[in-house]
């Protein structure tokens, strides 16, 4: 049922029926074009040969030259002769002012007592194509062609008109016997044909045209379905590819919105997994040791306490730190942090983080070590921002780095006005299939779970995050086995650089 209203009030049914309607007017107006132009044709045709038959008879009409009058006895005798040689015509005498003085028909069907004489003086003047059409005493809503002539008195003034219809009876006749001759058939013949050829060809255009409405209509439909992909293929050249292209822009527009949109929805749920297992593991811990001191307290002693509370304290620095992590990349991802950058010595700070991190790597049984030469150009960036990517790339190196291995940064001009900096650890390295998730929020494989001493997996999403505001991009180079390197650049400072001495 719906397939049937669909198809009721589909454009291609619309334009269809108004294209039937049109062919049927327009051939309406053709057949009646041609009735009415035979009909006027033969009245042409019939005032055209009785064009001089008032002038000849107008001859035998004698004006008596005393009382310029016309013998009424010759006038009759003329009109009854008249009337027998051709019984559709009648005669009538008129006036200057078209009052009917006398006539031929009986007395009886004469209904008009004046008539226009200008269609009259028209008709005698020539000046307007036949046929002329003039008033018909007998009957005055049916106009007549006539044939007219004046009548002058022996001065040579106008005595009167000699008006004689042609009867419209003769006209109707001959048009009938028109309507049923062989042209007439064949006119109507051939408007059938044509008109069953045009309606055929319309059709035929119409469905042509709204072909490619009927494949928008169906994309659109796949659409709100659900169905994204769905794309406009249309083969013409004309506004609708302009219509389909601009959908197809639009749809992909769409398509790329979902599918981010669906993105963001896998990254916040995983987020919500990771930090409720970051944040349970401590948690947990805290909950368990501070109910163990509430329920022991009196058994415990105080180096057990000491130990206790220290543990406690561990886990809340880490609840607090990954808080910190989470709020900084938060910040970083919404673009609410922007760099303040500034001229400073990369060596300089590069040095000053070793040396931070000097105790842990002793601890862990670790060689940290610096490598730069002493013309190192001055870099231009956020100080602050940049000793955070420093310390999370030297601090995610210690941690995947076991002990009897290296971890070495090296720093040097990588282009003109470019300082590289390389992180460089002799840890078991990444695979191919995690290189690609290295840098997503919490993402650690098995592999670097087990090994790992530590650690969130949101260091190396806020460093690429915070390298990425200075207009670089953090790099990761790795061998499974051999060890990794972590690498990015940063604009050397226009300013004056200092001449090493």
């Amino acid at each position: 049922m719906m397939n049937f209203l669909r198809r009721r009030n589909s454009l291609q049914l619309k334009f269809s029926v108004l294209f039937v309607v049109l062919l049927l007017s327009v051939s309406a107006v053709y057949l009646y074009m041609v009735t009415d132009s035979s009909e006027m044709y033969l009245a042409e045709v019939t005032q055209k040969r009785n064009l001089d038959l008032a002038a000849s008879i107008a001859q035998e009409l004698k004006i008596d030259s005393a009382t310029n009058v016309i013998p009424t006895q010759t006038m009759q005798e003329l009109f009854h002769q008249a009337m027998i040689i051709n019984p559709y015509i009648k005669l009538y005498l008129v006036g200057h002012s078209g009052e009917v003085l006398t006539y031929s028909a009986p007395p009886e069907t004469v209904i008009l007592d004046y008539i226009n004489v200008v269609p009259l003086r028209t008709f005698l003047d020539g000046s307007q194509p036949l046929p002329i059409f003039g008033d018909d005493p007998r009957a005055p809503q049916r106009p007549a062609v006539f044939s007219a002539t004046a009548l002058n008195n022996s001065d040579g003034s106008l005595h009167c008109y000699l008006y004689i219809t042609l009867n419209n009876d003769s006209a109707s006749e001959e048009a009938a016997s028109v309507r049923k001759s062989y042209i007439f058939h064949v006119l109507i013949r051939a408007l059938g044909v044509a008109l069953i050829v045009a309606l055929l060809i319309g059709l035929l255009f119409i469905f042509l045209l709204t072909r490619d409405l009927k494949k928008m209509s169906e994309t659109v439909r796949k659409m709100e379905a659900g169905d994204y992909t769905a794309r406009i293929e249309v083969d013409s050249s004309d506004e609708l590819s302009e219509l389909a292209a601009a959908f197809n822009t639009m749809a992909a527009k769409i398509d790329t919105a979902m599918t981010q949109l669906k993105q963001n929805d896998e990254l916040r749920r995983e987020l919500v997994a990771n930090i409720s297992h970051d944040l349970r593991t401590p948690l947990a811990s805290v909950e368990g040791y501070v109910e163990t001191i509430l329920m022991k307290e009196h058994l415990m002693t105080e180096a057990e306490k000491k130990n206790y509370l220290e543990t406690i304290l561990k886990n809340t620095k880490s609840l607090g730190r990954l808080v910190s992590e989470l709020f900084q990349l938060s910040q970083l991802e919404a673009r609410q942090t922007e760099p303040k950058p500034e001229t400073f010595s990369i060596a300089e700070l590069t040095q000053d983080i070793a040396l931070k991190f000097k105790p842990k790597a002793k601890e862990a049984d670790i060689t940290l070590s610096c490598e730069f030469t002493e013309q190192l150009p001055l870099v231009y960036a956020d100080i602050s921002l940049i000793e955070r990517v420093l310390q999370n790339l030297i601090d995610n190196a210690l941690q995947y780095t076991m002990p009897g291995g290296k971890v070495h940064v090296k720093l040097f001009q990588y282009e003109q006005d470019r300082v590289k900096v390389e992180v460089t650890d002799t840890g078991a390295g990444i695979s191919t299939e995690d290189l690609h998730h290295v840098f997503d929020r919490f993402y650690r494989s098995t592999h670097v779970r087990r090994k790992a001493k530590g650690g969130l997996g949101l260091g190396l999403a806020i460093a690429r995050k915070i390298v990425e505001l200075h207009g670089s991009l953090l790099q990761v180079n790795s061998k499974v086995g051999i060890g990794s390197t972590f690498w990015f650049t940063l604009p050397v400072s226009k300013e004056v650089q200092p001449v090493s001495s």
